[in-house]
């Protein structure tokens, strides 16, 4: 290693991050979660390419978007498999300028990150073979707005990971007792605001946050315009949110049929 990347080992060492990652050199970043907390970013590692594994042949030709991609480690794993084109896009500065520094030290010329927020359209950026919205859905105060900004730029398949709330169904009056509508599933409205007052870089940038049931989830999925998908089975490793089924991961389809869903490899 020479003596420019040795300094740049130092300086990202010398902190404390959200992620441990693995450097070059062999040594691993500090992470300020507490151990307990830490397992889902590998509980997100393993569904993730337990999935794209058997129906990736070809890395090469792949192109991924992680969205609301923190410190970048998604896309940082999704680089290091070779993908063609990997973007990360965060709306805070600081988790854009700490997965840049991550980039520098690998030396990765198919990673790239950039400023945005997920609750705005990002079809500047392209289409995807992949995209990714792990851990978001919970933090936006536009839930709606975020699926399909997603859709916009998914090509191939949506992974998204969340956190889910209890479940509501039934039917509601409308208008009159003799009028009902059925309920689909919920929204509900998380109050953020003394997380951003205590600076808590995992939290929203708005202080009211949606959280999606499960069943409200696949409906805006249908609505927005990803007509298939499925929910992917976490394994009995898994984080304990996943097991218990507090959390969800969804592979989300914009047609009827994907080369990402065929169990057989390309």
């Amino acid at each position: 290693m020479n003596t420019s990347r040795h300094r740049l080992e130092d300086q990202i060492l010398s902190r404390q991050w959200f992620y441990e990652f693995e450097l070059p050199g062999g040594q691993t970043t500090r992470s300020y979660l507490p151990e307990s907390a830490r397992s889902i970013h590998g509980c997100r590692e393993k569904m993730l390419f337990d999935y794209l594994a058997p129906r990736i042949d070809n890395w090469q030709s792949l192109s991924c978007l992680d969205l609301a991609c923190h410190e970048g480690y998604f896309a940082l794993k999704l680089a290091l498999k070779g993908c063609l084109n990997v973007v990360g896009i965060d709306v805070r500065r600081e988790h854009i300028e700490s997965a840049e520094l991550i980039c520098r030290i690998y030396g990765l010329k198919n990673l790239k990150f950039v400023e945005g927020d997920v609750q705005q359209p990002q079809t500047s950026l392209g289409v995807f073979d992949v995209v990714l919205l792990f851990g978001i859905l919970y933090h936006v105060h536009d839930l709606v707005r975020t699926l399909q900004n997603a859709r916009a730029v998914t090509g191939g398949v949506c992974l998204i990971e969340t956190q889910i709330a209890p479940e509501l169904s039934g039917h509601t009056e409308w208008g009159a007792k003799e009028w009902t509508k059925k309920i689909h599933g919920c929204l509900a409205l998380v109050d953020e605001a003394g997380d951003i007052a205590a600076q808590n870089m995992e939290a929203g940038v708005s202080s009211i946050s949606m959280v999606p049931s499960l069943n409200g989830l696949l409906y805006l999925l249908g609505r927005v315009g990803f007509p298939r998908f499925a929910i992917l089975e976490p394994g009995p490793d898994a984080h304990d949110q996943h097991r218990r089924g507090q959390r969800v991961m969804v592979a989300a389809f914009p047609r009827r049929s994907s080369k990402l869903d065929s169990p057989v490899k390309l």
